[in-house]
């Protein structure tokens, strides 16, 4: 098993409500219905609304976190052509992929 980690920051054309909307409604259907097949789980960790006060707080809007049995189900996602065409270009409306930090890992050392 291997985890996608994102800390995914919104595009700065989008308030903190419309992403959160578009994250949870929208996007996640579209993961759903076009990276289901590959994904094992799929996790949305929104920043909570009072962090965003927080002096000297993250930049970072949330972290999605997705599972796959295998780094190739995760590189078969990404090339499949109805994933480009969906899920690519809402993730270019949704997040400033510049700022957005995509990360791969093996599953979780659980300390405590």
């Amino acid at each position: 098993m291997v985890k996608l980690v994102c800390f995914v920051r919104r595009n700065p054309n989008l308030t903190v409500e419309e992403f959160h909307e578009h994250w949870t409604h929208h996007h996640a259907a579209l993961v759903v219905e076009h990276g289901g097949r590959w994904v094992r789980r799929y996790e949305q960790n929104h920043r909570l609304v009072k962090d965003y006060a927080r002096p000297g707080g993250p930049d970072f809007d949330g972290c999605a976190i997705q599972w796959f049995d295998s780094v190739r189900d995760f590189f078969a996602m990404v090339a499949d052509p109805a994933y480009q065409a969906n899920v690519g270009p809402d993730e270019q409306y949704l997040l400033d992929l510049d700022a957005t930090q995509f990360l791969l890992t093996d599953e979780e050392h659980v300390v405590i």
